[in-house]
């Protein structure tokens, strides 16, 4: 089904065809947080994409750096994320110009053959055979929320990300971590305040990001004093006996906790948001995976992942020089993958701007590619596949209730506030 020219500019701005081919590559700007404060600036990208694949651009935002290569293609994106000989993530995974504020080093910021080292020693807390065991779990809590909200707001407008996307991601991170429910709303500012410092809602300077960086810090170690008293089954107790043997240090075991409890919460809380969000505008789509969810929730679940996209870019730095679409790229330099791009690379997909639930193939990449591939890919899937699971089974109809707000972040392709209507079963 072609959707018409007013819902697709509804949902991702104005489609290529809809505007000039010509276009001033001096006034693109793909990468500051501004950029995204409507939502994701499509069509800059499909401009990219289609006639200058490898962009470079300088960056008109007070916290990130200078300027950096932009890669468009989902071939360009593989490509680069394979040259492990010339690319490197230590210098950092998004351009701001303060990554390692409070001394954070985590996975992302690692390269071989530490990345591969440290990543080994919780990688089998994320397989797929460890993370189907919480199937049945997660469906019960995410039945529970939807009751919830049912229960007091059914067939009236609700905040979906308040009261579904955030809550359910959260839960099912503070289970995992072993920390408690009562700490939600700490955990929740905390992580906003890491993922923008712009956004007036979530975090406006750079120091009160690095504040929610100090005290995610000493949250986690004192987490760890609690689990080297009563040691229990989930991954702080195995993160700190790790520290223990010395096989982490303690910044070390705190840069864990803290990308679990970001990465965990905001790219599964957005993956669902967009997903709704797609929903309530495609009716048809929703009425298909109602009517067969056996058939379709996988590739549901793949197909809102691929529209989502929930982490705009992940930057790399040259560590030794190679060429690029003619383009010689020089020791030092930026490039920022652009995920969300990829992903409607229409070389690639089909009508990339058809949310499209029977899509097959479907190559998405907005959990990466190669040595940094996400490592709670399996976790997010599950997550997102329970929600939908269990909404598609009490709710008939999700209608557009109102004006949707975005993430002020060129980094994380988030929405802060959905109102939509839930119509019961």
């Amino acid at each position: 089904m072609r959707h018409p020219p007013c819902i697709l500019e509804a949902m991702t701005g104005p489609r290529p065809s809809q505007r000039s081919n010509t276009m001033d590559p001096a006034e693109i700007d793909v990468l500051s947080n501004l950029a995204y404060r409507d939502g994701p600036p499509h069509d800059q990208l499909d401009w990219l994409r289609r006639n200058r694949p490898l962009h470079h651009q300088t960056i008109n935002d007070p916290i990130m750096v200078g300027e950096s290569w932009v890669v468009t293609r989902h071939s360009d994106l593989m490509e680069v994320s394979r040259s492990l000989e010339h690319v490197g993530n230590f210098e950092g995974h998004n351009l701001r110009n303060d990554h390692d504020t409070a001394g954070v080093r985590h996975l992302l910021m690692m390269d071989r053959p530490e990345h591969t080292e440290k990543r080994l020693m919780v990688s089998r807390s994320f397989t797929p055979r460890v993370v189907r065991r919480y199937t049945e779990h997660y469906h019960d809590m995410a039945g529970r929320i939807l009751e919830s909200i049912l229960g007091t707001a059914g067939g009236r407008s609700v905040d979906i990300v308040e009261h579904l996307s955030v809550e359910f991601p959260m839960m099912a991170i503070v289970e995992l971590m072993g920390t408690s429910i009562d700490d939600r709303d700490r955990l929740l500012h905390w992580s906003n305040a890491t993922i923008s410092n712009l956004d007036p809602d979530y975090s406006p300077s750079s120091e009160s990001r690095a504040s929610a960086l100090a005290d995610m810090t000493a949250y986690a170690l004192d987490l760890a004093d609690k689990r080297r008293e009563h040691p229990a089954d989930d991954l702080a107790t195995e993160l700190v006996r790790r520290v223990d043997v010395g096989e982490l240090t303690e910044a070390e075991y705190a840069s864990y906790v803290i990308l679990v409890f970001v990465a965990g919460n905001e790219t599964t809380r957005n993956n669902i948001s967009w997903g709704i969000k797609a929903f309530s505008e495609n009716p048809e789509q929703w009425d298909l995976l109602r009517a067969d969810p056996e058939r379709y929730l996988d590739p549901a679940v793949e197909e809102v992942t691929r529209w989502a996209s929930p982490v705009n870019y992940m930057s790399r730095t040259v560590h030794t020089p190679f060429e690029l679409h003619g383009q010689t790229l020089k020791a030092g330099e930026k490039i920022a993958l652009m995920y969300l791009s990829a992903n409607r690379d229409a070389d690639v997909f089909t009508e990339p701007y058809r949310f499209d639930i029977t899509r097959d193939p479907n190559p998405q990449i907005a959990f990466g590619y190669g040595a940094h591939f996400c490592m709670g890919a399996h976790l997010a899937r599950l997550e997102t596949r329970a929600v939908l699971s269990e909404l598609s089974q009490r709710v008939t109809r999700i209608q557009p209730a109102g004006e949707v707000e975005y993430v002020w972040s060129s980094f994380i392709n988030g929405i802060k506030r959905l109102p939509v209507r839930l119509v019961p079963s």
